[in-house]
């Protein structure tokens, strides 16, 4: 099985995997079971990836999270991970209700192409903060079967955060508290990603590194 490399994904690999999404949410808001465009004749999308879907509506020029769904490990080709994650980022996100056809003119897509996770190991879990980079990792935190939480590498950029905070924000995503990075007992590990975004609801589209995503949360003074 080959791993598809973030370096391998251009403008064009970008276009085709913002079509794969946009139309297996259209299809599966019109109930058509196959999606047609996944027989895309591309050798690169047929190697094995990860990736998260994250949709965002247009709210007066603004966009506010609508779904985001992924898969952090390489299941299948990254065509079907960008569908399925796709529609379920689309209709069975947790904490949002089933998107409607009336919202897809509304639809911001963007896809994050991720590398393998691998461990953050420390002699002293106090050095973690300092081994991780704002704007190229993400990170994923697991304790046991029951607790685990993942951050793309562009929210701590969003949002303006250090490292620490990064981590404490990680924790609780995992539903554990903020100092649990500090707990030998839980897992941390680290991914790097490329962000694929539509330009505006259904058109163009641009790549970005996380690094240069703005800051949109500054913090309260």
């Amino acid at each position: 099985m080959e791993l598809l490399k973030i370096e391998e994904v251009n403008r064009e690999k970008g276009t085709k995997l913002l079509r794969i999404a946009r139309r297996s949410i259209e299809h599966k808001l019109k109930r058509i079971n196959e999606i047609e465009n996944l027989d895309v004749n591309d050798p690169i999308l047929d190697k094995y990836g990860i990736a998260f879907v994250t949709l965002e509506t247009d709210v007066g020029g603004n966009y506010e999270l609508r779904g985001c769904i992924g898969y952090i490990e390489a299941v299948a080709p990254i065509k079907e991970v960008v569908s399925r994650a796709a529609i379920a980022a689309a209709f069975s996100d947790p904490r949002f209700d089933p998107l409607s056809e009336s919202e897809m003119d509304k639809i911001l897509i963007e896809i994050t192409i991720l590398t393998k996770p691998e461990p953050i190991n420390a002699l002293k879990r106090e050095e973690i903060p300092s081994m991780i980079s704002i704007g190229t990792d993400g990170l994923i935190i697991e304790k046991g079967i029951t607790h685990a939480g993942l951050l793309l590498p562009q929210v701590p950029v969003e949002y303006c955060w250090e490292s620490e905070t990064f981590l404490a924000e990680t924790c609780i995503k995992a539903g554990l508290m903020p100092d649990c990075w500090l707990d030998k007992s839980v897992s941390i590990k680290r991914f790097q990603g490329l962000i694929i975004r539509e330009t505006s609801p259904g058109r163009g589209v641009e790549i970005v590194k996380p690094s240069e995503v703005k800051c949109k949360y500054l913090p309260k003074s």
